[in-house]
């Protein structure tokens, strides 16, 4: 009777383990799953549309630039450009740096849930305010004054940076979380409960 009493605790012992390691292991699958959603997500709804607008416009810039200010040697703001100079600019604006600024302000504003960070990046919010003068530069482009621009300046290089890390990171977490991935389910099962 002892042996049966002990036999039958043991199978329960056992059968408790078993269901707490089980519960553990899926535990641990269900959030490595969401946060290899909520990354994917982050590169695919957010940082890659980012960083490919970002990117064509940064190039956008450096060829309107090396092309159209450095030769005709332009100085500072303010100064007055010629009728042709005026025109090519503001083609630019309306055909490309507008219409691209007012796509990344847009996606921003749409997916901001995903930023990285728990609040949103001073960066990015002073390129959003950049893309929000771009609406009132374009209905009064008559009345804007003599250099033409926006009212709040470009965050220049530091947001292309910010977008450019931001995907990196995504990317190398990816990476890494779906090693995991693999490794746990080709092993049978899940490694970081070890």
């Amino acid at each position: 009777m002892i042996v049966a009493m002990v036999t039958a605790c043991a199978s329960i012992l056992v059968a408790v383990m078993a269901y707490w390691l089980n519960h553990q292991g899926e535990t641990r699958r269900s959030l490595r799953e969401a946060r290899i959603d909520r990354v994917s997500s982050q590169l695919k709804d957010l940082y890659g549309p980012l960083l490919v607008l970002t990117e064509t416009n940064e190039k956008a810039w450096s060829e309107y630039y090396r092309r159209h200010i450095l030769p005709i040697g332009v100085g500072p703001v303010g100064m007055s450009l010629s009728e042709l100079e005026e025109e090519r600019w503001r083609t630019w604006v309306e055909a490309v740096f507008a219409p691209t600024a007012q796509k990344i302000r847009e996606i921003i504003t749409a997916r901001g849930d995903l930023i990285i960070e728990g609040e949103m990046p001073p960066v990015v919010l002073e390129f959003c305010a950049h893309a929000a003068t771009y609406d009132a530069l374009l209905a009064d482009w008559d009345g804007a004054g003599p250099s033409k621009s926006t009212l709040i300046r470009h965050p220049g290089k530091r947001f292309l940076s910010y977008v450019r890390d931001s995907y990196g990171s995504l990317k190398a977490e990816q990476a890494l979380l779906l090693t995991a991935a693999r490794e746990a389910g080709r092993s049978g099962f899940d490694q970081s409960a070890r």
